[in-house]
């Protein structure tokens, strides 16, 4: 096994998907003292260890140098994905893709029911998976799609130098294609699923995923045989074989114009005299009559956001088009954090509200010749060429990047080395191969452990001979689960607990290395992948990460001894104690902790120290000498296991969450 693949056994991809309920599977045990209930929060993981990726690529007239551009950039991409490592040494790889799926579809829609130059009537490529070999060292044939695979199928391992130079000759598609781009529409119909119709014309129920507007009444390919025409396979949807990332891909040099009536299209000798179109230059019409585009929200967004129910977070959408260079080069990026709204939004208004990316017809065209077009938003200088490659203002397409929010990007086909385009955009998909962050944060008590366990759903059979476990013996951090906890889940296999990994140390910025889960609010990466109010996530470590196969779950218990101070006289704008109030301190900070973080700051630079943390569960309790100093309905627990745990404070507790108190 090479280094590459031993890299690879090291680490696997999973993507959260988070759900509140309102109970365990199990029953609870009473619990002493009254600080939790049975409220749990289940995070349900799916293993993403596949990526399906789908390359829209121009094949127009002016895209013959940007494929050959971007073929030199496969080996490298192929290479990323499926180590993990950006580059050699790098401190910091992602989980490596180890099933990836390869297809290419053109930007060519044809026109239907009209012969026109390069667009046929037939709908020209129509959302087809390209296949055709073009270039040198290809094979004599290729398969709708192509499949790269790690190490997860002993003895199957593809060879990448070989993989990436088969992509290369089948993305590099020609220049054949129909001049009128439908960029969005193609991928669109290449992943839909058929739609099918009773006989009332009406949508039969249970057959689109995509909502049935007027305007989403396409005849998918996502689901038809390959036999017929269709694209099934490709993209992978079942529980057995676990989702994968869909990743969408555009490369063109236009803007995108995916239209739901082509009549506007039509050259002037198929059109009726008399026709105001006749009047139009033909590179203009689609900019001239915006009103038979395709809504981006409605159907592009939702449409392939709808391929993932539930699971949008896995699906990708990034662009290399012709936006100015310098709006988008490394140092830009650098600036930007795409997992905050209003950075996000700042970089695509910067690229929006450039002068370049504004349409307006170019005087130098002689409009109203026939030939008039629009004024080019960046140049790219192709080897060989005289006349450098133009490209136009992508606005539908960098807007519909933007709707996709920390899932989009968008790059320029002007640039000379599409490397850094390329790896912008792996950084997209690598962001989601982790973990996703929890919504709220867990308190870590004075062990190092939070009140949550772990447990693995383990398969029947080994899904595609993966080193999938299926018993809890044959990994050391498995074990059973707890008394009261179903052995087996509902696909037959057996449950298994995780080991938690305690996390004593509050300077520590790493990973642990022992084997099993933690609970991490204090990693490096963490930061680079959480948003500033989800910095907290339940992390394995490398020799655990759960295989392909294996459903994960979190059951938390989570305190129910929250009660807001009211005070009148409380210090005005600074952070206030409650009981609850999570006192263990935080990672990393100066923040005070144990019994400092409990104390009250009143006005009049007075205090109340009626708080104190609790030694066990680190947090916010109150102290008491009898049931009148707690709140309402709350008592005074001074028993004597109460005393021991506490250095003899007393403090207040809700019987109402089911222990029994007594003085």
């Amino acid at each position: 096994m090479s280094t590459d693949q031993r890299r690879i056994v090291g680490f696997a991809a999973m993507v959260w998907a988070v759900s509140m309920t309102g109970c365990l599977d199990r029953d609870l045990r009473p619990l002493n003292p009254c600080l939790v209930s049975g409220v749990s929060q289940k995070v349900e993981v799916q293993n993403v260890d596949k990526v399906d990726l789908l390359m829209m690529v121009d094949n127009s007239g002016s895209m013959a140098g940007e494929q050959e551009s971007l073929k030199e950039q496969f080996p490298n991409v192929i290479r990323v994905l499926t180590t993990g490592y950006r580059f050699e040494g790098d401190p910091d790889p992602f989980p490596p893709v180890k099933d990836l799926h390869v297809g290419v579809v053109s930007s060519d829609m044809g026109i239907p029911g009209v012969e026109f130059d390069k667009c046929h009537a037939d709908g020209g490529d129509d959302g087809r998976l390209q296949n055709t070999p073009r270039g040198d060292n290809c094979d004599a044939s290729y398969p709708l799609w192509l499949s790269f695979l790690g190490d997860m199928k002993i003895g199957e391992v593809s060879d990448p130098t070989k993989f990436a130079n088969d992509v290369g000759c089948i993305a590099t598609l020609g220049t054949g294609g129909c001049g009128f781009e439908q960029q969005l529409e193609s991928p669109f119909k290449a992943l839909q699923p058929r739609l099918l119709e009773d006989a009332t014309g009406n949508i039969a129920e249970n057959t689109y995923r995509f909502k049935a507007t007027e305007f989403a009444r396409t005849f998918g390919r996502g689901d038809l045989p390959t036999t017929q025409g269709g694209n099934a396979g490709f993209l992978r949807n079942t529980r057995t074989e676990g989702l994968s990332l869909l990743a969408i891909l555009v490369v063109s040099d236009e803007e995108d114009c995916s239209v739901s009536d082509t009549k506007h299209l039509r050259p002037n000798n198929l059109l009726p005299e008399g026709d105001p179109l006749r009047a139009e230059d033909i590179n203009l019409r689609c900019f001239n009559h915006k009103e038979f585009l395709y809504p981006l929200r409605e159907r592009y967004l939702d449409g392939f956001r709808a391929l993932r129910p539930g699971n949008e977070n896995l699906v990708v959408f990034a662009a290399i088009v012709g936006v100015p260079p310098n709006l988008v080069e490394p140092s830009v990026l650098e600036a930007v954090d795409f997992d905050d709204e209003a950075s996000r939004n700042a970089f695509y208004d910067s690229i929006l509200s450039d002068p370049l990316m504004k349409e307006e017809v170019d005087p130098a065209s002689n409009p109203g010749s026939g030939q008039g077009n629009l004024k080019p938003s960046c140049a790219r200088q192709v080897a060989g060429e005289s006349i450098p490659s133009t490209a136009y203002p992508p606005r539908r397409i960098v807007e519909l990047a933007q709707m996709f929010g920390a899932n989009g990007i968008v790059q320029s086909i002007c640039q000379e080395d599409f490397g850094p385009a390329m790896g912008a955009i792996i950084d997209i998909i690598a962001k989601q191969l982790g973990e996703v962050c929890l919504p709220r944060p867990l308190i870590r008590q004075a062990n190092g452990l939070v009140p949550c366990n772990v447990v693995w759903e383990l398969p029947t059979t080994k899904p595609n001979n993966a080193p999938t476990p299926l018993s809890c013996d044959e990994l050391s951090f498995l074990g059973p689960v707890d008394e009261g906890r179903a052995a087996t889940n509902e696909a037959g296999g057996v449950n298994c607990k995780v080991k938690q990994i305690p996390i004593m140390n509050l300077d520590v910025t790493t990973p642990p290395n022992d084997e099993g889960w933690y609970y991490d609010n204090f990693s490096d990466d963490l930061k680079k992948t959480c948003a500033t109010d989800k910095q907290q996530r339940v992390a394995f470590s490398n020799a655990a990460k759960p295989p392909t196969g294996v459903t994960v779950k979190l059951e938390c218990l989570t305190e129910t001894q929250r009660l807001a101070n009211t005070r009148t006289d409380l210090a005005q704008s600074v952070p206030q104690p409650e009981i609850g109030t999570d006192c263990g301190g935080e990672i990393g900070t100066e923040k005070p902790k144990g019994d400092d973080a409990c104390v009250i700051t009143l006005q009049n630079n007075k205090t109340d120290s009626s708080m104190f943390c609790h030694p066990s569960y680190n947090i916010c309790v109150r102290t008491c000498s009898s049931d009148t100093e707690c709140p309402p309905a709350w008592v005074c627990d001074a028993r004597e296991e109460t005393m021991l745990a506490t250095d003899n404070r007393p403090f207040c507790v809700n019987p109402t969450c089911g222990a029994e108190t007594t003085m």
